[in-house]
């Protein structure tokens, strides 16, 4: 007589215990977070390198507009306290995008009315990614600065530090208010000058990035004239990387912010480093040896 093949067997056992279940997510658990921060310094150091890129080209095209127009684009164009095109809208054609330049009337329209305030419209509020850093956060809108496209990069406009703000100043940098720089007349070289500085959106921080379009005039309900569009002065405030200061040159890289200079070079400016640097760096002609081996 033969044995029922189920009498007396042993049963094979199939899956996992909760236990086992549980040291195998633990195990998961603990690569993850392993893994997590050569993961987030990989993408950290690929930001980093567009960023650099975006500003590397940004110059480029800075001197592309030199070379058909003699100087280097105005931070702004526009008189009195007018809303005006700023340089990044100037230098679209070298950017690729002649289409947008000409869409948005750049060299045929004004950029708002008269003596008003600047609106946006869908040309102005095109995103453009050479105009924005990667790290950033901030909406491509921008709410702080009535919707028009968000932009990451304003022009230096130099060392001058002034309470008050007056049409056409002279602020002792290669771009401000309807400046006309040449190569020639940067005097301490264009290696050593700085024209475009990293600003980062933060709400937090009172930190509203840029635009790309320009400048949108005299704010109706407070007078304020809103240069930090497109442009700003470096002072010992501003010049503190990643500071207080609502204006301060910012960035959300770790520790530090990019600077590309006149001559399309781009520097990386850590914080806690020395303020009085990058003052003198801000200027074309003062005259100033700086030494920025950093």
């Amino acid at each position: 007589m033969r044995d029922h093949p189920s009498c007396g067997a042993d049963r094979r056992r199939s899956g996992f215990s909760l236990i086992e279940l549980l040291v195998v997510i633990a195990i998961i658990a603990i690569l993850i977070g392993l893994l997590l921060p050569a993961v987030q310094k990989v993408r950290a150091a690929a930001q980093k390198t567009v960023c650099s890129n975006n500003l590397h080209n940004i110059v480029l095209a800075l001197h592309a507009y030199v070379d058909a127009n003699g100087s280097f684009p105005p931070a702004y164009q526009a008189p009195n306290y007018d809303p005006g095109w700023g340089w990044a809208a100037l230098i679209l054609p070298y950017v690729e995008q002649r289409e947008l330049y000409d869409a948005a009337g750049v060299q045929t329209s004004p950029f708002g009315p008269k003596s008003g305030f600047a609106k946006p419209n869908a040309r102005t509020q095109t995103r453009l990614p050479i105009f924005r850093c990667p790290a950033d956060t901030g909406p491509d809108l921008n709410p702080f600065r009535t919707d028009f496209a968000t932009a990451n990069y304003r022009a230096v406009a130099g060392p001058t530090t002034t309470p008050f703000f007056f049409a056409d100043q002279d602020m002792g940098g290669v771009m401000y208010q309807n400046s006309r720089t040449r190569v020639v007349d940067i005097t301490d070289g264009t290696e050593n000058t700085v024209v475009i500085g990293e600003c980062m959106f933060d709400q937090a921080s009172d930190k509203w990035a840029a635009l790309w379009s320009g400048m949108r005039g005299q704010d109706p309900t407070t007078g304020s004239i809103w240069i930090s569009d497109v442009m700003w002065w470096i002072d010992d405030a501003t010049a503190t990387i990643n500071g207080s200061a609502p204006q301060a040159f910012s960035s959300r890289h770790p520790k530090g912010a990019f600077f590309a200079f006149a001559d399309g070079s781009v520097r990386f400016f850590p914080e806690g480093g020395n303020i009085g640097t990058l003052k003198y760096l801000a200027g074309r002609s003062d005259g100033v040896a700086v030494n920025f081996d950093f």
